[in-house]
């Protein structure tokens, strides 16, 4: 069973006051005797100890002395010391420096000594007590604080988050109600005409306004493409799935999407490939979606009668698709910007096309997801290159 009595340390040099000491207290503490200052200070090393009493006068160190070296080491152990009635002005001179609790005049009576004893360990009790709460308090204070700085930072990720799905959303809109509202009422205004033609309307006229729609429907659909694509990447919504692609036919199907845009401005697109029908691992709605993008800007911004070169190669374990245009191509400083996130550039085509310059932008950031990637090349009025690759199977 644990000792939960308090621990004393008593210092005199002569064995007998020792043995009475421990005689009148050991029912009442836990009661430790020291010959000597030096041994006094041993016990202090090897157990807890709540008070000291010790005798002034010694051999080797006074009492005022052994206690000035306790102060430094155990500073909260209480400290009393007994004089004689001829010393009562040196120890008050020593009071202060070694933060005596009490002195106590020779000889001591039990029942008095017994009272400032108990009155010290109470003063010490109530010092470790406010001690405690102090630990406790500045423990509690320390872990409201950092509750408050988890909660802070917590609030300020969420005000951030907020923040983005509010850009987003305006920037949403402004395209839904600026980019994407142009072509719509073209395709009312086409439509509107159609119903009010001739029924001998010619073949030929025909025609040219199912071309017009078709090409309208296709700017609509990448329109529409690239919002959904750019919503989910800013969501932190977007799912990768890879199998195999072969990549010429891919290439193909987005060509032949894109004939009636191209013929509307005599524009013809070539396709060059070797080394047959390469295979890559990617996911088939994002390359589709870079082609859709790469071949609607060529077409955008090439100039009347002109041509669109696109050619497949593989080199080195990688395949790259490159689509070349004869167009207006762009200015260096807007090459040096045109993939970076913040910046925003939206330039309208040589038949004044519209876009929501989100199409580089999304390409670069799904190509790069798939361990691919995307460069261009461009000079002001000779047109651009626009090149992606991606590892082969």
């Amino acid at each position: 069973m644990n000792d939960k009595r308090y621990h004393i340390l008593y210092v005199d040099d002569e064995e007998n006051n020792l043995v009475v000491f421990k005689n009148a207290f050991f029912r009442d503490y836990k009661v430790h005797t020291a010959l000597s200052a030096a041994e006094g200070l041993a016990i202090l090393d090897q157990d807890m100890i709540h008070l000291i009493i010790t005798d002034q006068k010694m051999p080797g160190m006074t009492g005022v002395e052994f206690l000035e070296k306790v102060v430094e080491t155990y500073p909260e152990t209480m400290r009393l010391i007994l004089t004689a009635y001829s010393d009562i002005d040196f120890i008050m001179r020593a009071v202060n420096k070694c933060g005596i609790y009490r002195y106590i005049l020779k000889p001591w009576d039990a029942r008095e000594l017994k009272i400032i004893i108990d009155k010290a360990l109470q003063n010490y009790q109530l010092a470790q007590d406010k001690k405690h709460l102090i630990e406790n308090l500045e423990k509690a204070n320390r872990e409201l604080e950092d509750k408050v700085a988890a909660r802070t930072q917590e609030l300020n990720l969420k005000n951030k988050e907020l923040t983005k799905i509010n850009s987003v959303k305006d920037k949403l809109f402004t395209i839904i109600s600026h980019d994407l509202r142009q072509p719509l009422v073209s395709l009312s205004v086409f439509f509107e005409i159609l119903k009010q033609l001739p029924e001998d309307v010619s073949r030929l006229k025909l025609d040219q306004f199912y071309m017009k729609l078709q090409a309208n429907l296709q700017d609509v659909t990448s329109l529409l493409d690239n919002l959904l694509f750019w919503s989910q990447s800013q969501m932190g919504q977007s799912h990768i799935e890879s199998k195999p692609i072969r990549i010429v036919e891919l290439v193909k199907r987005n060509i032949d999407l894109y004939r009636v845009s191209a013929l509307q401005k005599s524009i013809d697109i070539d396709l060059k490939y070797s080394n047959g029908d390469p295979i890559i691992m990617g996911d088939e709605n994002i390359i589709n979606l870079v082609m859709r993008n790469l071949l609607n800007n060529a077409i955008k911004y090439s100039k009347i009668k002109s041509s669109i070169t696109v050619n497949i190669s593989s080199q080195n374990g990688h395949l790259e698709v490159s689509v070349k245009d004869r167009g207006v191509g762009m200015s260096k400083k807007l090459l040096r910007h045109i993939f970076e996130r913040e910046y925003h550039n939206t330039t309208r085509g040589t038949s004044n096309e519209k876009g929501t310059g989100l199409g580089l932008k999304l390409c670069k950031e799904y190509l790069e997801k798939q361990a691919g990637n995307i460069r261009l090349e461009s000079e002001k009025g000779k047109g651009s290159v626009v090149t992606f690759t991606m590892p082969l199977k």
